[in-house]
């Protein structure tokens, strides 16, 4: 039995190995372009027929793709280094010279070159990442494509120090208490990150850093297509963005943010709608345009300039404001929902309220700063409350 049972499970697995797709990498960047390559095609590894990696795959500088079967049938191509995500017959990829650590996921096409042994490591390190084990959990990476400037996309902080690290060497740690920007001192005192999603940058030869809202931009063929750097949009609290009086064809965009296809938003709907990830490009018609995007539900409108509708921030007023414990929001028009978020843009209260004047208890809140969504019609706005 337990021979028959050994047989199936063989049987089965050359099934699936004889129905697995391989997954190369061709370029001048690696091993030279299909037909003049030098040398066999370099594959990739996968046990899901999904996830493909190549550990310590020496790169030069120069371009590559990633194709199917050896074949030019299907492939991806993609715009950004050190990682982003492939598009079927897209552009060929950049890179710099190294030696990365390679992912590439078949289903989507995102992938990432993680440098190995061409770059020293840099990460964050303290409470600030890890407020449950503090200094005794490891680093929160940063990603390089010269070794020289590191960044963190996408990563929520708590609030509290942290070093900058080199190499997980405890002895090996720069620090300024200084935020958002400064200097990073080598063994100088430890940073202060207050809670939320920021945007770092570090220089490892300056200690030069910074501490930003995550970027939204914009791109597509109604601007000056995929491939052009995006026309990115202004936050003062890292959840609502704008644009005014850009000027658009008729064409397609999408959000995203960092500058990265890691994360993106994109729709059917136009003027407004809620984007979706990795969601369909959205449909433009041409026209010029104050543009407001709401990076946690996504949400967005394009309002034509020449319109003469009053926006949102304009009919909504709230007050007091600081509270010590509720706000009253009044509006020419009714106002049809009011969230509230904290700091790290979570979700802590909903209210429908159909009403042109709504109260809003803030007596269960703990003193601090939060963020109030407001919903009129296909409008929405997100204002800061503070709570003595």
């Amino acid at each position: 039995m337990k021979r028959k049972l050994l047989s199936l499970t063989t049987l089965f697995l050359v099934i699936i190995a004889s129905h697995a797709q391989t997954i190369s990498i061709v370029g001048d960047g690696v091993n030279g372009w299909p037909p003049n390559l030098n040398g066999p095609e370099i594959t990739l590894s996968t046990t899901d027929n999904i996830t493909y990696t190549i550990p310590n795959l020496t790169v030069t500088t120069g371009f590559v793709k990633f194709r199917q079967d050896n074949s030019w049938t299907t492939n991806w191509g993609g715009n950004t280094f050190p990682n982003g995500q492939g598009t079927q017959d897209g552009p060929n990829i950049p890179t710099t010279a190294g030696t990365y650590d390679v992912t590439f996921n078949r289903s989507n096409g995102t992938y990432t070159f993680i440098g190995t042994s061409a770059f020293p490591s840099i990460g964050i390190w303290g409470p600030a990442v890890n407020s449950q084990q503090g200094f005794a959990a490891p680093d929160v990476d940063m990603a390089t494509s010269d070794g020289i400037v590191y960044t963190l996309s996408g990563f929520n902080f708590s609030s509290g120090n942290a070093y900058f690290r080199q190499d997980n060497a405890t002895n090996f740690v720069w620090g300024n208490p200084v935020f958002p920007a400064g200097t990073a001192v080598l063994n100088g005192p430890t940073l202060f990150i207050p809670g939320g999603e920021w945007f770092v940058t570090f220089n490892r030869i300056t200690g030069e850093y910074s501490f930003n809202y995550p970027s939204v931009g914009i791109l597509g063929t109604a601007l000056n297509g995929f491939t052009s750097p995006d026309t990115d949009l202004t936050t003062d609290n890292g959840f609502i963005y704008t644009i005014s009086n850009l000027t658009l064809t008729d064409g397609e965009v999408k959000f995203r943010k960092d500058n990265l296809w890691t994360t993106n938003w994109g729709a059917t709907d136009f003027p407004a709608g809620t984007g979706t990830q990795n969601g369909p490009n959205i449909p433009v018609t041409a026209g010029t345009y104050t543009i407001e995007f709401e990076i946690t539900s996504g949400n967005y409108i394009f309002s034509n300039t020449l319109a003469t509708a009053t926006s949102t921030r304009e009919k909504a007023k709230i007050y007091p404001n600081p509270s010590n414990n509720s706000w009253n929001v009044s509006s020419g028009t009714s106002i049809d929902s009011i969230e509230v978020y904290d700091i790290f843009g979570k979700l802590i209260q909903s209210h429908a309220v159909n009403s042109n004047l709504y109260s809003l208890d803030g007596n269960g809140l703990s003193s601090g700063v939060y963020f109030m969504k407001i919903m009129i019609g296909l409008n929405f706005t997100i204002q800061k409350i503070i709570k003595n």
